[in-house]
């Protein structure tokens, strides 16, 4: 949360509001601030749980590789030969990190923890047009470009040993990925500024569409399903001794 705000606020200082990359920052800013906090009261729960954490990363790996896969049919287009000029594949570090928790046949459990928002955002992407895609490509790469790295990675390990976290080692070098990624999109606004409204746009929706693949996981370790029922029979118990009593 607070690295996309500094982000946004060096993208607005640097660029002025109209550099296309710092709309997009702009244009997703509330609904990002607003994800963040629903993610920073589910985190602390999944984080002690790894099955929990394979699930809400299964998410994600759904969406990226879907992405990924519709961003390579359409290679030699334009726009989208643009995003492959950041070098980035994200998605085997997610499959690495499934599994490593999940097991031999992390693949077929890693789609069955697949929640229905995640379906349907998957359905948008495969329907996408060239400037969805780009905008999608903003969303859920942005959100490793600029959140992960090796430091990341290192501290979500020191919580969660379970596994490496590769999912967070997006570059060698996260400061020029960063800045490789922001003049991206400036260019892009500067060189095709006649997509630049839709892009800001679909930006927006995209980012919408991951807060409600955030607020779809669960997040609920299987101990507490365990001591609610115990609650509960205590509490009955209880109760009956009471009505007993009297």
């Amino acid at each position: 949360m607070g690295s996309t705000r500094r982000e946004l606020a060096s993208a607005m200082e640097a660029d002025g509001e109209t550099a296309l990359y710092s709309r997009m920052m702009k244009s997703i800013h509330s609904s990002h601030e607003w994800g963040n906090k629903v993610r920073m009261l589910k985190l602390p729960l999944i984080l002690t749980d790894p099955k929990l954490y394979a699930g809400a990363i299964a998410q994600f790996y759904k969406l990226t590789k879907t992405l990924e896969l519709k961003l390579l049919k359409h290679k030699e287009e334009a726009l989208v030969a643009r995003v492959f000029s950041l070098d980035l594949e994200v998605a085997p570090g997610y499959e690495a990190d499934l599994q490593q928790l999940l097991g031999p046949g992390w693949s077929k459990e890693a789609e069955s923890l697949c929640t229905p928002a995640t379906r349907a955002y998957c359905e948008i992407i495969e329907e996408a047009t060239l400037p969805e895609l780009v905008a999608a490509s903003f969303i859920l790469y942005g959100a490793l470009v600029i959140g992960g790295g090796k430091i990341t990675q290192r501290r979500v390990k020191r919580v969660l040993p379970a596994c490496d976290h590769v999912l967070y080692d997006v570059a060698e070098d996260m400061p020029k990925a960063r800045k490789k990624f922001k003049s991206l999109f400036t260019e892009m606004g500067q060189d095709c500024p006649e997509k630049s409204e839709e892009l800001v746009r679909q930006a927006a929706r995209f980012m919408a569409l991951n807060n409600t693949v955030v607020l779809s996981i669960p997040c609920m370790p299987s101990w507490w399903k365990t001591a609610a029922s115990a609650g509960t029979l205590a509490l009955l118990a209880w109760l009956l001794h009471r009505r007993n009593k009297t």
